[in-house]
C-alpha cells in the first residue's frame, strides 16, 4: 500500500481549556502495484478478471482501473482464449467449459509486461442436503433453528471448501458471514458441519453454494478472512499470499460447486 509524508494534528479538548499539539510523522512512499482479481467459476463456465492499481493510504476514492489489459486464460493443453474487455477494469469470459482435474493458466499483459498465474481446478464435492435443528439459548447464542450442511467427504486427497449463503434470497457477501474450512481431521468420512454463528425462524430460506477449492486458493481466502476478522486493528496488515508473477497482488482462483436449498419448518 502506498504511503505519503503527511502529518497528523492532534487535538484535545478540556472543559475550560484547549490546546494543539503537532507531530510529524514520516512514513515512506510506496509504488503502485496493479491488483488482479480473476475467478473461473467453472460450474457457471464464467472467467472473469479485474483489474486495478494501489493507492495512496490517505488517498481518497477508489482504486484506479486498468482498461487497456490483454487477458487471456489457458488449458492445460495451452491453448489460449482472450477475455473480453468489459470496461470499468472488468475482463469477461463466458460459456468456456472446464476439464475438472486440470491446470489452467491466465495472462495478464499491462504496459507489455506480462503477469502470470495458474490454478488447479478440484472436482466438486456434492452436497447432499441441508437440514435444520432447533436449539436452545445459550452462550453461543439465542434460542432459533440451526442450518447444518451434510455431505461425504471424498477419501484419498485433501479438500478444501467454502460455503456461501444466500437467506431469503439475499447473497450474504460479508466474509464475515462466509464459511471456509477443510478436511484436516475429517477426510474421507461423512460429514454435519453447522453454520454455528447464526439461527433461522421457521420459515426461512437458505440456500448454501458449496464450493470445492484447491490447496493455494483455500490458504488465500483464508488469510483474507482472517484479515477481515482482525478489525483493522493490526498495525501492519500484509496481503494474503498473491501467486501472480511480477509482484501483482490478488489471486486466480479456479473452482465449481453444488448447492442445496432448505427452509426451516418446524
Amino acid at each position: 500500500m502506498k504511503a505519503v509524508n503527511c502529518r497528523y494534528i492532534i487535538l484535545f479538548f478540556g472543559a475550560i481549556l484547549s490546546c494543539t499539539k503537532e507531530i510529524d510523522v514520516e512514513v515512506n512512499d510506496a509504488d503502485p502495484q496493479l491488483v488482479i482479481e480473476a475467478n473461473y467459476d467453472a460450474t457457471n463456465e464464467r472467467v472473469q478478471v479485474n483489474l486495478s492499481m494501489t493507492k495512496n493510504v490517505f488517498e481518497t476514492g477508489v482504486n484506479s482501473v486498468i482498461t487497456g489489459a490483454a487477458v487471456e486464460i489457458l488449458d492445460e493443453n495451452g491453448l489460449a482464449t482472450p477475455l473480453v474487455n468489459q470496461g470499468n477494469g472488468s475482463y469477461l469470459l463466458e460459456t468456456y467449459a472446464p476439464t475438472y482435474l486440470s491446470t489452467y493458466s491466465m495472462n495478464v499483459t499491462v504496459d507489455g509486461v506480462v503477469y502470470s498465474a495458474s490454478s488447479f481446478l478440484p472436482e466438486v464435492v456434492q452436497l447432499d442436503s441441508l437440514s435444520s435443528i432447533f436449539t436452545e439459548a445459550s452462550l453461543f447464542g439465542d434460542a432459533g433453528y440451526l442450518v447444518y450442511m451434510n455431505f461425504a467427504d471424498p477419501a484419498g486427497l485433501p479438500n478444501y471448501y467454502r460455503a456461501v449463503r444466500s437467506v431469503n434470497g439475499e447473497v450474504l457477501t460479508d466474509l464475515g458471514d462466509q464459511f471456509i474450512f477443510d478436511d484436516s481431521f475429517s477426510e474421507g468420512n461423512t460429514q454435519t458441519v453447522p453454520f454455528f454463528g447464526d439461527r433461522y425462524d421457521i420459515g426461512d430460506s437458505v440456500m448454501v453454494e458449496f464450493r470445492s477449492y484447491n490447496k493455494h486458493s483455500y490458504e488465500y481466502y483464508s488469510q483474507l478472512f482472517d484479515l477481515a476478522g482482525d478489525g483493522g486493528q493490526s498495525a501492519a496488515p500484509a496481503n494474503p499470499v498473491s501467486n501472480w508473477s511480477n509482484d501483482a497482488l490478488g489471486h486466480f482462483s479456479t473452482w465449481g460447486w453444488d448447492s442445496k436449498y432448505v427452509v426451516v419448518v418446524e
